[in-house]
C-alpha cells in the first residue's frame, strides 16, 4: 500500500506527449534532430511523396523570384543548373549537416558518392532530372536527394520546388502552369510543412506567386515565412521596410530581406564570402533598413529557419512515430493478403484456391449475419434491406390492392347469376362465392413474385460486393470469373426454386377456399342476419315504406342500433411510437362529437366539429381492428385545421353502425355511407328491413370506382333491383373478409418461403457448392490458371513491398530516439 501511495498519478494524452517531448529534448540536442527527419526522408525517397507528412521547409515562388540565389546563399556554393524556362523540373531535397569536415562535399542519396566539386553536383542534377523528366521540359514529382557537409551551415533541411509560371514559353507544355502548380500544393498543403515563400523586392507583394499560393494553402500565415530578394534592385525612393515589419501582409514568422548576387558578380565568379560582405554592408548602411540589419540577410535567414524547423520537429515527432507504425502495421497485413507470387508449387496453389474460397464465404456468413460494418451507411443494405422488403415493401404492394376495383357490382351480380342458373335461391352460391374470390387471390401473384425478384437483386449486389472486398480471390481474375459464375447459377437457381415456391402457396390458397376458417365464422353471423332479414322482406309482399320487421328469433344477438349516438368506444392514440387503444365515452350530438373519459362526465376531453368532415374505414396493420378516422379538412392558407380522430373496433359491423351515425350527422341527405375500405354498413334491426335494403343501396351507389369491368357487356345488364344490391353487397362483404384472411396469410408465409428456398439455403450450400464446381472438378492443369495474377495485382504488390520497406527504415530511424 504504500508502494502505491508514492507511485505518480498516471498521465492522460497530453502530459504524455508533453514528458516525451521533455525527455526527447533532454536525450538528443535540437541540432541533431534535423539529421533524424533527413535520415526518414531518404528512407521514403524511392516512394516519392512521403507517405508521413515529415517537418520539413519548402521553398516556393516564380522563376524569376531569386529562390536559386538563395538556396546557394544558404550553401555557400553555387550548385543549382541556371538558363532560360524551367529549370528546377524535379523537387530537390536540399539537406544541410553542419559537421567538421576537413574540406566541403556533396553526396545524392540515390549514389552515396562524395562528390567535392560542386560543379559535378549541377551536371548531376541536370542529368538526374533529365533521366526522369525526360530531355524536353517535362516536369516529375519524384525527388532528388542532396546532402551538403560543410562547418559553415546549419542543420537545415530545404525542399526547391518547381518555379511557378503562367505562360508557357518556347516548347513548354501548354498546361504547364496547371502541372507546377498541383505538384507545389501536394507538397505545401500537408500541415507539417513550413512555406518559405520567395518574392522579389521589386515587384508588388500584391503579385507575388509565392505568397498567392502560400495563402491558398495557409490563409492565417501560421506555417509561412517570407523572403524579399532583390532589396537593392528597387526604384530609388522606395523600400520594403514596411513590409518586412509586417505592416502590409503580416506572417506569423515574419519577413527576411536579402541581397542575392546580380548576374554580373555571378558572371564574374564573385565569392559567396564577399556576397555576404556586400550584404550586410548594404543593410548596415542603408537608412530603411539599418534599425533591423540584425535581423536581415543571409546568414539569419539560415539560423532561423533553422530555429523554426527544430520547433516543428519536436512539436511533430510523437505523432510521426505513432503514424509509422499504424501505417507499417497496415501495410504488412495489405502484403499478407497479396500472399507470395504466382510461382507456386501444385499443392500451393491447390491451397490458394481452397483458402480463396473458404474466405469468400466467411465474408459472405459475416455480412449475412450482421457482423461486418458496410462501407455505406447511408442506406439498408445486405440483410436489413432484405427486412425492409419484406416488412414495408412488400406489405405495401399487398395493401395497395382494391378490392373494388377489381370486383364491380355488377360484376359479382354476373357472377352470382351464372351460378344459379334459372333457379332462384335464398344464399350466397357458393360457386360464385368461390370464383370471384379465386380471381381476388391471384391478384397477389404479382407481389409476391416481385418480392423474390427484389431479393434476389439484393442477394446478388450483396455476393457482388463481397467477392470485391475477398482479396484472396481478387488478386487472381480467372478464379473470380469462376466464383462469379458459380454463384450466379446458385442465385438463379435458387430464385426459381423460391418463385415456385411462393406460386404454390397462392396455389394453395386458390385450390381449397376454407370456409371454415375460424376468423371467417365472424363474419357469418352478420351475413346471415342479412340473409333473414332479405327473408322477412318477401314475407311482408309490399309492406308500405318505413314498415319495421323483427328478425326471426334464431337470429343471434341484434347489433347496436343505428340511432345511438353515444357509447363507450376505444380512441388510438401514438404512445412512445406505438398505436394504443383506450375506452373513452362518446357522444355525438349537434354535428359535434364529444370526448369524455368516463361517462357521466360533464367537461369533455375533446370535442371535434363534424363540418366537412370526412369518415373513412381501414384496417389495422395486423388485420385485427377496424379503424374508423373522423378527418377535418385542412383550412386557409397556412393549412390550419386539420384535426383527426380515430376509434379502433374489433368488428367490422360495430365500425360500420359508428360510420352510418357520423355520415347521417355530417349529411342528413346521407342516410347510409360506406367506408374506404369496401365494407358496406351492415343491417340495423331498428331502422327497419326497408331501411336496410336502402342503407345497403345507397352505401352501394356511393362507392368511388376508377374503372369498371364486367364480364359480360355493359348494355346486356339491367338496373338491379334492391333485392339484388343487397345481395351484392352481402356478397362483397364475405369476399372481401375472406381475401383479408388470404391476405395476413400470404404476408407471413412468402418471407418465410424466400428465406428457406433462397437465402438460408444460399447461405448454407455455398461454400460446398463452389468447392464441387471449382476445387473438386477442376483437374491439376486448370490449377496455374486459376492462381495467375494480373497485372494489377502485381504493380500492388510491389508499391506495399516498397512501402513496407520503406516504414521499416523508419521505424530503425526512429529507435535512435
Amino acid at each position: 500500500n504504500l508502494l502505491l501511495f508514492l507511485l505518480p498519478p498516471p498521465l492522460d494524452g497530453k502530459e504524455v506527449a508533453s514528458a516525451f517531448l521533455g525527455t526527447l529534448s533532454a536525450i538528443m540536442p535540437l541540432n541533431e534532430l534535423i539529421p533524424i527527419v533527413n535520415q526518414l526522408q531518404e528512407a521514403f525517397a524511392p516512394l516519392g511523396i512521403p507517405p508521413i507528412d515529415l517537418p520539413q521547409i519548402a521553398v516556393v515562388g516564380s522563376q524569376s523570384s531569386g529562390k536559386s540565389s538563395v538556396l546557394e546563399s544558404l550553401v555557400g556554393y553555387d550548385f543549382l543548373p541556371r538558363g532560360t524556362g524551367i529549370v528546377t523540373r524535379r523537387p530537390l531535397v536540399l539537406q544541410l549537416i553542419n559537421e567538421a569536415v576537413e574540406q566541403d562535399y556533396a553526396q545524392f542519396a540515390h549514389t552515396n558518392r562524395r562528390m567535392y566539386s560542386f560543379d559535378d553536383v549541377k551536371a548531376t542534377i541536370q542529368a538526374e532530372t533529365d533521366r526522369v523528366s525526360g530531355s524536353g521540359k517535362g516536369v516529375s514529382s519524384e525527388p532528388i536527394i542532396l546532402r551538403v557537409y560543410s562547418r559553415n551551415v546549419v542543420n537545415l533541411t530545404l525542399v526547391d520546388l518547381p518555379g511557378l509560371t503562367k505562360v508557357p514559353v518556347g516548347d513548354q507544355p501548354h498546361d504547364i502552369s496547371e502541372v507546377i502548380r498541383k505538384m507545389v500544393r501536394e507538397v505545401i498543403e500537408r500541415p507539417n510543412c513550413i512555406i518559405l515563400a520567395v518574392t522579389a523586392a521589386n515587384q508588388d507583394i500584391a503579385n507575388s506567386d509565392g505568397l498567392q499560393i502560400a495563402g491558398e494553402v495557409d490563409p492565417n500565415g501560421e506555417r509561412t515565412i517570407g523572403v524579399l530578394t532583390k532589396l537593392d534592385l528597387m526604384d530609388n525612393g522606395t523600400d520594403a521596410r514596411d513590409i518586412l515589419e509586417g505592416r502590409v501582409y503580416p506572417l506569423l514568422h515574419g519577413y527576411v530581406g536579402v541581397v542575392n548576387r546580380s548576374q554580373r558578380d555571378i558572371d564574374s565568379k564573385k565569392s559567396m564570402k564577399k556576397a555576404l560582405d556586400s550584404e550586410r554592408d548594404f543593410l548596415a548602411n542603408h537608412p530603411s533598413y539599418s534599425h533591423i540589419a540584425m535581423k536581415q540577410g543571409t546568414i539569419f535567414l539560415s539560423r532561423r529557419l533553422n530555429a523554426i524547423l527544430e520547433d516543428h520537429i519536436r512539436a511533430c515527432m510523437p505523432s510521426i512515430s505513432s503514424k509509422i507504425k499504424v501505417m507499417l502495421h497496415q501495410a504488412q497485413q495489405e502484403l499478407q493478403q497479396f500472399g507470395d507470387e504466382d510461382s507456386q508449387t501444385e499443392q500451393q496453389q491447390r491451397a490458394i484456391v481452397l483458402n480463396a474460397i473458404t474466405r469468400f464465404c466467411q465474408n459472405f456468413g459475416e455480412y449475412m449475419e450482421g457482423r461486418t460494418v458496410h462501407r455505406d451507411q447511408a442506406t439498408l443494405y445486405g440483410p436489413a434491406r432484405m427486412r425492409h422488403i419484406f416488412t414495408v415493401e412488400f406489405r405495401q404492394s399487398v395493401h395497395q390492392l382494391d378490392t373494388r376495383q377489381m370486383m364491380t357490382d355488377e360484376q359479382i351480380h354476373t357472377v352470382r347469376r351464372n351460378a344459379v342458373g334459372v333457379r332462384a335461391d335464398l344464399f350466397v352460391p357458393n360457386s360464385a362465392f368461390e370464383t370471384l374470390v379465386k380471381q381476388l387471390i391471384q391478384q397477389l401473384e404479382e407481389p409476391a413474385a416481385a418480392c423474390v425478384r427484389t431479393v434476389s437483386e439484393e442477394l446478388k449486389q450483396l455476393l457482388r460486393d463481397v467477392l470485391e472486398l475477398t482479396n484472396e480471390i481478387g488478386r487472381f481474375e480467372e478464379l473470380r470469373d469462376r466464383v462469379w459464375k458459380e454463384c450466379m447459377k446458385l442465385l438463379s437457381e435458387r430464385t426459381r426454386a423460391a418463385g415456385e415456391f411462393v406460386q404454390n402457396l397462392i396455389n394453395m390458397e386458390v385450390a381449397y377456399i376454407n370456409t371454415d376458417n375460424p376468423e371467417f365464422e365472424k363474419i357469418r353471423t352478420g351475413v346471415y342476419r342479412l340473409m333473414a332479414a332479405h327473408q322477412g322482406i318477401q314475407q311482408t309482399n309490399g309492406a308500405a315504406a318505413g314498415e319495421q320487421a323483427d328478425l326471426p328469433a334464431q337470429s343471434a344477438q341484434p347489433l347496436p342500433r343505428a340511432n345511438i349516438k353515444e357509447g363507450t368506444v376505444n380512441v388510438l392514440s401514438k404512445r412512445e411510437g406505438r398505436d394504443m387503444l383506450k375506452p373513452h365515452y362518446v357522444r355525438v350530438e349537434n354535428k359535434t362529437v364529444f370526448l369524455f373519459v368516463n361517462q357521466g362526465d360533464s367537461n369533455p376531453l375533446r370535442q371535434l366539429s363534424l363540418d366537412a368532415c370526412t369518415v373513412k374505414l381501414t384496417d389495422s396493420e395486423d388485420n385485427r381492428t377496424t379503424i374508423l378516422e373522423i378527418a377535418q379538412p385542412k383550412r386557409g392558407f397556412f393549412g390550419g385545421g386539420g384535426e383527426t380522430l380515430q376509434f379502433g373496433f374489433e368488428g367490422p359491423e360495430e365500425a360500420a353502425t359508428w360510420s352510418t351515425i357520423l355520415k347521417r350527422e355530417i349529411d342528413p341527405s346521407n342516410v347510409a355511407g360506406s367506408d374506404a375500405s369496401g365494407i358496406s354498413a351492415p343491417f340495423q334491426p331498428g331502422a327497419g328491413v326497408k331501411g336496410a335494403i336502402e342503407s345497403v343501396r345507397l352505401s352501394t351507389d356511393s362507392l368511388s370506382l376508377n374503372r369498371r369491368t364486367t364480364l359480360m357487356p355493359r348494355a346486356q345488364v339491367t338496373a338491379l333491383t334492391d333485392r339484388e344490391v343487397l345481395e351484392a353487397n352481402v356478397l362483397r362483404q364475405l369476399l372481401e373478409h375472406y381475401f383479408r384472411i388470404v391476405r395476413a396469410s400470404v404476408l407471413d408465409a412468402v418471407p418465410k418461403a424466400i428465406m428457406l428456398m433462397m437465402v438460408n439455403c444460399i447461405q448454407d450450400t455455398l461454400q460446398e457448392r463452389l468447392m464441387q464446381q471449382i476445387y473438386l472438378s477442376e483437374d491439376d492443369d486448370a490449377f496455374p490458371g486459376l492462381t495467375r495474377e494480373s497485372d494489377e495485382v502485381r504493380r500492388r504488390r510491389a508499391e506495399v513491398k516498397q512501402l513496407v520497406t520503406a516504414l521499416r527504415k523508419a521505424i530503425e530511424v526512429m529507435r535512435k530516439l
